[in-house]
């Protein structure tokens, strides 16, 4: 199954914010295989920019580093961009996760923000995957 994982998730991870157990799980099963793992490359972008704040930026490399040998990662196009500005959601950066995961045939979109939702592709927060493929 292919899962792709909203930068709110890695975040959640390496700040240790609230749901950091939820993602550490499920980092752990792409780590083992059970999902294939996608993300965003803008993610690892915004990792960066919001962890600095938190972070050592030796910690965040690590972490960094340890995505891109775990995930795959997932561009957008020029086709792609114009394709996320004109969608009705106002969320630019929901639309280009959304779009990378359809475009990555992924079967599940794993996020926390709420505001995220599109009827064509499975969106959960990381507690419902974790009871729904994990349990």
């Amino acid at each position: 199954m292919k899962i792709f994982l909203d930068t709110n998730i890695l975040l959640d991870l390496l700040l240790n914010r609230e749901k950091s157990y939820e993602a550490s799980i499920i980092l752990n099963s792409i780590d083992v295989g059970l999902f294939e793992g996608y993300i965003s490359d803008i993610t690892l972008v915004n990792i960066n920019y919001i962890a600095k704040k938190q972070k050592k930026e030796n910690e965040i490399k690590e972490f960094l580093i340890l995505l891109l040998e775990i995930m795959e990662i997932c561009t957008p196009d020029t086709s792609l961009i114009y394709e996320a500005l004109k969608l009705e959601n106002k969320d630019f950066e929901d639309n280009i996760q959304y779009l990378l995961a359809k475009k990555c045939k992924c079967d599940c979109l794993i996020t926390n923000d709420k505001t995220l939702k599109f009827d064509d592709i499975e969106i959960l927060d990381s507690k419902s995957f974790i009871d729904k493929y994990l349990r």
